[in-house]
């Protein structure tokens, strides 16, 4: 078989999917010689499918706004075929909103007729396995994981394959994606900062000055008071996606994280929760009170969630919100209908402490696991779905097949419609690093298809801008403008990734594995104290408060995170 690297799609929270059943229509997995997805010897097992028909019962659980391109639908589609082409006949069970995805699997769970293959959250994942809810996999990855899915889990030194490993069995298969991808950056409408001649700011006293002015000063020119300073989520105020405050407090150095446990090494070289630095944390959370009472945050970011900062920053309402890599997106392409010169640009989030520049944290690289039900008969079927995601996404033969698997989204879905979605370590960042070089110098001979890809759309347009002829209409002019702001816009999302990691601004994680038990059991309790303090002292209630929450925190189980923390990074060298 070819040697190919595994690589493979970043999801971005688009569509979660949940298998259900195994049932064959026949034999189990051949033995002998068989032929891999692409026609080439693949050795004495088949590792893309079955002699015989097996049956695998699927829930579809996908985000509001998803469509199908090209005509495709739930069953007929480029992956529906490949996947009856070997011999996995998949049956859809349920059809469900992403967001009652969590929901769906737990009440299966409960029932006893759960899904055979399910995705679960990290924090999830242990619980299973130690109930006796997720299969061992152990056997089956030995025994049918292709080259391919073999360098994928070694990509990162076999790291995120250790922390799906209870007592020496293997439970799941990890996605293990980028943790560059999920840093907090600062998105800001540089067509505003234009228009009032205001410069990108680098403290965060300068932020406060460029939100009260987006607040203010009109900075859309259409005269009227509809715009303000920085939009907030709200809702999970300390999540990881779109208004995620994190970047706030990580300006002082402080670093509650998007579960409300991340952990640190602290002045004293010992492992703790990133928000025990009150000092740091107390002056985060004054600086949020000041812009909210200056009117600068918007009142009702209580209400917000992630899709609502979508919509205020893609409407034009707000000038600066915080978020992962691909924050810029959407609200680009939102824009472009009304506004063909907008320009939003990213920064690293500016310093609080006036020391040269603040650090953000390195978060783990694990978004998820897929496992198989303890009970199902065929949990090869996960090794073998997994080994075609990776070898018809990971390094295509043609810009077709690309287009087939990837997608082109107007003639093909692509990988919206895999039943797995596995990531490959920092892709973006190689895809930023090419395909900017390659954008500068008129030279794509390095790129592989993917980076070909993005890059016609981002040419495309640049092209249409340059000539005045933008069409927001044509998905090839508004997808050019998207990944334009993450990959190759010099102010795009990844030059600044790339600039924390050339001033050394990045800092890791002190806790590398899963949620214990005990985390897990108290980690809810703990974030939602968290969460209802900082929303209480941004809208009004005292700064020092947070030091009697700080106590509470403590008391309700933090305490024991961190020790637990602190033994895990004894027990493995950090």
């Amino acid at each position: 078989m070819r040697t190919k690297r595994a690589a493979v799609l970043t999801m971005a929270a688009i569509m979660g999917i949940s298998l259900v059943g195994c049932q064959t229509g026949g034999t189990t997995p051949a033995s002998g010689t068989e032929t891999g997805s692409t026609g080439e010897t693949s050795g004495e097992k088949n590792l893309f499918g079955y002699d015989e028909p097996v049956t695998i019962k699927v829930g579809y659980a996908v985000v509001n706004d998803f469509e199908w391109y090209g005509g495709e639908s739930f069953t007929d589609n480029t992956w529906v075929n490949l996947y009856k082409e070997h011999n996995i006949i998949p049956e859809i069970l349920y059809e469900v909103d992403r967001s009652q995805w969590e929901t769906k699997l737990s009440t299966a769970i409960m029932s006893g007729n759960y899904p055979d293959v399910f995705k679960v959250k990290p924090n999830d994942f242990v619980s299973y396995a130690n109930t006796g809810v997720a299969g061992d996999i152990t056997a089956a990855l030995e025994e049918y994981a292709s080259d391919e899915l073999k360098a994928y889990l070694a990509s990162d030194g076999g790291m995120a394959l250790q922390s799906v490993t209870v007592d020496g069995k293997i439970y799941g298969l990890p996605v293990i994606g980028s943790s560059y991808d999920t840093v907090p950056l600062m998105f800001i409408r540089q067509d505003w900062l234009d228009k009032l001649e205001l410069d990108m700011p680098e403290t965060m006293e300068e932020l406060k000055a460029v939100a009260h002015a987006f607040t203010y000063d009109d900075p859309d020119g259409n005269g009227k008071a509809d715009t303000y300073g920085l939009a907030l989520n709200g809702v999970d105020i300390l999540n990881s996606g779109n208004g995620d405050v994190n970047a706030i407090f990580n300006a002082y150095n402080a670093y509650p994280g998007n579960d409300g446990l991340s952990m640190v090494t602290g002045a004293d070289g010992k492992v703790t929760w990133g928000g025990t630095n009150a000092e740091g944390m107390k002056a985060g959370l004054a600086f949020l009170q000041d812009l909210y009472q200056d009117g600068a945050l918007a009142k009702d970011f209580i209400t917000m969630d992630s899709e609502a900062i979508f919509e205020e920053a893609g409407s034009g309402r707000c000038g600066i919100w915080f978020g992962p890599t691909w924050g810029g997106m959407n609200p680009a392409k939102d824009l472009l209908a009304s506004n063909p010169d907008v320009h939003i640009t990213s920064a690293p989030v500016p310093d609080g402490l006036n020391q040269g520049g603040s650090k953000a944290l390195l978060i783990s690289a694990v978004s998820g696991v897929y496992c198989v039900s303890a009970m199902c008969e065929n949990p090869e079927v996960l090794i073998k779905l997994a080994n075609l995601n990776v070898d018809k996404i990971g390094s295509p033969d043609s810009e077709e097949e690309y287009n087939m698997y990837f997608g082109d989204y107007a003639n093909y879905s692509g990988w919206k419609a895999s039943l797995l979605h596995l990531e490959v370590p920092n892709k973006n960042y190689d895809n930023y690093l090419k395909m900017s070089a390659a954008l500068e110098s008129g030279d794509s001979s390095q790129l592989n298809t993917e980076q070909i890809s993005k890059l016609a759309m981002i040419t495309a347009y640049l092209d249409a801008h340059e000539a005045g002829s933008i069409d927001a209409a044509d998905t090839t002019i508004s997808g050019g403008i998207s990944n334009y702001t993450i990959f190759c816009d010099p102010q795009g999302s990844y030059a600044a990734i790339h600039r924390l990691v050339q001033e050394d601004r990045l800092i890791n994680s002190a806790y590398n594995a899963f949620q214990t038990a005990t985390m897990s059991e108290n980690s809810a309790t703990l974030k939602k104290l968290t969460v209802e303090t900082i929303v209480k002292i941004i809208t009004g209630d005292s700064v020092d408060s947070y030091d009697t929450f700080l106590n509470s925190w403590y008391a309700l189980g933090g305490e024991s995170a961190i020790a637990e923390a602190q033994e895990w990074a004894d027990a493995n060298g950090y």
